[in-house]
């Protein structure tokens, strides 16, 4: 491993984001190769087993796609057959799963002729650098950085919203962070730019980017969840079910401050408390909706709002 690191390359990748924030799916890698796949995190059973997202929606009988949302795959509109819907642990967002990881390391040698010079970038936001611990008198002390100082102080990848550190190893190097971090760096891309893998910290999968082959590889694969992806592709909206019920529960708040969302797997509660704009959603915390003041209208940032805190509160996200 090297923060040492060529700004061509940088340059490189960043010039390849410029489309991060748009809603297509593969606007999360860089642009310009032939052929994207969405790599699909695996949630988790009850016992903890990691499932296939198709699993779960063949499960609870909801058509999966291509652009399929998890929380739509795993909140059915009715009980499925069996009258028990799925019920384990969401995926994990911004990270691979060891399995994952190690097993996507092992076909992406393959399909690069430089697998001994392979870029890394990992979000500086993930709080190394100001972690701490209880040593043995119950103090707080800093727990040391992997991350070398100078790196931090050096050139990195930056997009806006996302800043990334960057390193640069051989292709094994991206399984580096997980004995002691359980992380995964958020993008890799190999010297020769035959592949690319992106990922955010706010997301349960991740994007492969590659050659058609590549992609028709691994939407094949035993281990990996991948699906190809159209360019112009986005994610599915809400269930029409899901939307009625969210406006309703908004209008219930702003008339009697109080709604309640039924859902197979069992109702959800709300209660909106006007003097601080708090939102309070079940068992969950209180949420503050509108940090920088109420906005006019505030319909639409309510309604976001009570669907977030619902996916919360039955631990779909």
């Amino acid at each position: 491993m090297d923060w040492r690191v060529d700004a061509s390359e940088i340059q490189w990748m960043t010039e390849r984001l410029a489309n991060f924030w748009e809603p297509r799916l593969v606007a999360l890698a860089p642009s310009g190769f032939p052929a994207y796949g969405r790599l699909l995190h695996p949630a988790y059973t009850e016992g903890g087993s990691l499932v296939r997202w198709a699993d779960v929606a063949m499960r609870n009988g909801v058509p999966m796609t291509a652009t399929s949302d998890f929380a739509h795959l795993a909140l059915p509109s009715r009980c499925p057959p069996g009258g028990r819907p799925w019920r384990g642990e969401p995926p994990r967002c911004g990270t691979l799963e060891k399995i994952q990881a190690e097993h996507l390391v092992d076909v992406l040698r393959s399909y690069t002729a430089t697998p001994d010079v392979v870029m890394f970038a990992l979000w500086d936001g993930l709080g190394w650098d100001v972690a701490m611990w209880l040593d043995s008198n119950n103090r707080a002390v800093p727990v040391p950085d992997p991350v070398p100082a100078a790196a931090r102080r050096g050139p990195g990848l930056r997009i806006p919203g996302r800043d990334y550190l960057v390193y640069r190893g051989r292709l094994e190097d991206a399984l580096y962070w997980l004995p002691t971090y359980d992380q995964t760096p958020h993008y890799w891309w190999p010297q020769d730019h035959a592949w690319a893998v992106a990922s955010d910290v706010d997301l349960p999968w991740s994007i492969v980017a590659g050659s058609s082959d590549l992609v028709s590889r691994l939407a094949i694969d035993a281990v990996l969840e991948v699906v190809p992806l159209a360019v112009d592709a986005v994610r599915d909206p809400e269930p029409a079910w899901l939307r009625a019920a969210v406006a309703q529960a908004a209008q219930d708040l702003l008339r009697v401050r109080a709604a309640t969302i039924d859902t197979v797997r069992g109702p959800v509660s709300f209660r909106l408390d006007e003097r601080g704009w708090w939102l309070e959603c079940g068992r969950t915390s209180r949420t503050r909706l509108f940090p920088e003041g109420v906005p006019q209208p505030y319909e639409e940032q309510l309604s976001s709002a009570i669907l977030s805190s619902l996916m919360d509160a039955l631990h779909l996200y």
